[in-house]
């Protein structure tokens, strides 16, 4: 979830980078871990599938990702009409997918574990965000979700002034680039 918070918010040069190396973890995470591991990590088939495979389309990096499980329906058809133009289909998607979102934000245990268990992401859903953000840069119809839990947090999200970076994080950035040029 903390990679796509940079396309949520509509920085896509730092979003393109988030996504570049969410989608090599996730090639990693199927090359070292069998199956039984995967189904219940990375490869569920909920949020982590349906970020990499949202990022990989809207940012153009190939993947050859596979997820243990199916993806989740309600993930699956916004992947499918995330660019859609029909108000009507994008408001019956987001809404399934803001509900699924709402079932799995809760704290887990030792049994059981949740996409959702940081305040943070039960208050922004950063992939149902993100895909907002994706739809204004691709300049498609900005289309209210029809759902709270996306309008409320897009309405303050969408409307955030650019601020002006920190001295001492442009100073670390300007020392990481010089001693790592390759990381950028």
């Amino acid at each position: 979830m903390k990679a796509v918070g940079p396309t949520m918010l509509s920085d896509w040069t730092l979003g393109r980078q988030c996504a570049f190396y969410l989608i090599q973890i996730a090639h990693k995470d199927m090359r070292i871990n069998v199956p039984e591991i995967r189904e219940e990590g990375w490869g569920k088939g909920t949020n982590d599938a349906f970020l990499i495979f949202l990022l990989s389309q809207a940012y153009d990096i190939p993947t050859h990702y596979e997820s243990a499980k199916q993806m989740v329906e309600p993930y699956r058809q916004l992947l499918e009409l995330w660019r859609t133009t029909d108000q009507h289909v994008f408001q019956r998607a987001m809404a399934d997918a803001a509900e699924f979102h709402i079932t799995r934000s809760k704290d887990g245990t030792d049994r059981n574990k949740y996409e959702f268990e940081q305040d943070i992401d039960r208050v922004y859903p950063g992939e149902l965000l993100a895909v907002q953000a994706l739809r204004r840069r691709e300049r498609l119809p900005e289309f209210e979700a029809g759902h709270l839990l996306i309008d409320t947090p897009w309405s303050i999200v969408r409307e955030l002034p650019e601020c002006k970076i920190h001295p001492l994080a442009a100073a670390l950035e300007e020392r990481l680039r010089k001693d790592d040029p390759g990381f950028w």
